[in-house]
């Protein structure tokens, strides 16, 4: 019936070469996907300044997006001319596990969000605005189906290392057991060889591949990332992925049964907006008149991310710690004791000359934009690919330590505060690493610069449907 109810929407090839470019982006309503592909969406806005560019995350998200509207699931334009048009995953009011259950998310966001997504394309087509390209995030693995449905070419947004995303490719295809066993190996000095990837430590490798039972809390994330690449195998589509070929570059082939293109890194610049923040309290301006007040390099910047909270002892090890560094610095939590900030502009902070050390979990978004700062970090990964992520950090590029967490997972105060003096000392150690900082800060801004190999590599992908 989906199929027969949408057919005359369908868009031929030469109809779609005729068409103004018009890119639809689609992502789950988490910060850490809206953020880099709203930033990718201004990208391909300014790369183009005659598309057209809708956005579209599910409207528990959009509404946190956009407080003032009429209704949730308003339509409305940002100054760059991006429409944000949002379907529905089901759970409007926003997706509660202890409320909803675990076990329904997948299959209802799934149903329900290949209809309205239908709708938003069909809708898009009936005011004479059709699509003539969709490029999804990875949550919504459901969504190429819908481009298929109305004949739309679809791109995947790989919002994670191209490292991370060959790990995955090998697990579904074939080295499940041995990277498993490996993962959950106790031996600090456990390693795995993959094809097209140097040896990783199990320290290296993404969380959710230590999964081997359904019981297990993030078992959905597991399911949700084979759901995945069963569609990757089954569309084949086009990769983009937000890192860059200095960075990557054998990681980007690693897998040769898809074209990964490096388009990063997706940081805020002039053409892409800082963020949307769905959890923004105040404007931050109280953070930045502290930094001006304090000396170059000499503030320790702490950030664990937008989704998992820390246990009370990590708190109280994360705040001793940093208090016997005996720096200034400047903490940003949603939740729990010692914060000193709820909120503020991270993009800015990181470029604030005071900032001299980036304590952060690693989430991707955070790296990249820690990176073309020029800011050294240390590294303390909680989950999914930050493992990944830390040892690109301190191994790859050099720009940062990893702290190492005890049995339990934390990171005492002892080592959080050898890891700061380290990275922000007068030390060999510190002077490397900052020299490091500089030139993968240099090496970002050269990916990302006109006739750069990222900036080349997203201006062909947004051209190639005109050509």
């Amino acid at each position: 019936p989906e199929n027969h109810a949408v057919s005359s929407q369908k868009l031929s090839s030469m109809e779609r070469s005729s068409a103004t470019p018009h890119f639809l982006f689609v992502t789950t309503p988490m910060q850490g996907h809206i953020n880099p592909a709203r930033r990718l969406a201004a990208r391909v806005m300014a790369s183009m300044p005659g598309a057209r560019v809708t956005f579209s995350t599910a409207v528990g998200g959009h509404r946190l997006m956009f407080p003032s509207l009429a209704t949730p699931d308003e339509e409305t334009v940002d100054d760059a001319g991006v429409l944000y048009a949002p379907y529905s995953d089901g759970f409007d009011e926003g997706f509660r596990p202890e409320v909803h259950g675990m076990a329904t998310y997948k299959e209802r966001a799934r149903a329900v969000g290949r209809e309205t997504l239908s709708a938003v394309v069909a809708g898009l087509a009936a005011r004479g605005r059709p699509v003539t390209r969709m490029v999804y995030a990875f949550l919504v693995g459901w969504a190429p189906h819908v481009a298929r449905v109305h004949g739309i070419p679809a791109a995947l947004y790989w919002i994670q290392p191209a490292a991370v995303f060959a790990v995955y490719y090998h697990y579904f295809h074939g080295h499940e057991a041995l990277i498993a066993s490996c993962a959950n190996d106790a031996d600090p000095d456990a390693a795995i060889e993959l094809p097209g990837l140097p040896p990783l430590r199990s320290s290296a490798l993404p969380s959710i591949v230590c999964i081997t039972s359904p019981e297990h809390p993030h078992y959905l994330l597991l399911d949700m990332m084979r759901d995945l690449f069963l569609v990757l195998d089954e569309y084949k589509p086009k990769v983009l992925v937000n890192t860059f070929d200095a960075l990557e570059p054998s990681a980007l082939r690693a897998v040769a049964q898809f074209e990964l293109v490096a388009v990063g890194p997706v940081v805020p610049d002039e053409a892409s907006p800082s963020s949307t923040d769905l959890f923004r309290r105040d404007d931050g301006k109280g953070c930045m008149e502290w930094l001006d007040t304090k000396p170059a390099r000499s503030v320790v910047y702490v950030s664990f991310g937008s989704i998992l909270s820390m246990s009370k002892r990590q708190e109280e090890e994360t705040r001793r710690g940093l208090e016997a560094t005996g720096r200034p610095y400047l903490w940003v939590a949603r939740k729990g004791a010692g914060v000193v900030m709820e909120w503020c502009d991270q993009v800015k902070v990181l470029s604030h000359p005071a900032v001299g050390c980036f304590v952060t979990h690693c989430g991707w978004n955070s790296t990249l934009e820690s990176v073309t700062s020029g800011v050294p970090m240390v590294a303390v990964p909680q989950w999914t690919d930050q493992p990944t992520v830390a040892w690109l950090v301190e191994a790859r590029m050099g720009v940062g330590v990893r702290a190492r967490a005890d049995g339990e997972g934390a990171v005492d105060r002892g080592e959080l505060q050898r890891c700061v003096e380290t990275v922000m000392g007068d030390g060999e150690a510190a002077l490397g690493i900052r020299a490091q900082a500089d030139l993968w800060r240099w090496r970002a801004e050269q990916a990302i610069v006109g006739g750069g190999t990222s900036e080349s590599n997203l201006r062909a992908f947004a051209s190639e449907l005109c050509s």
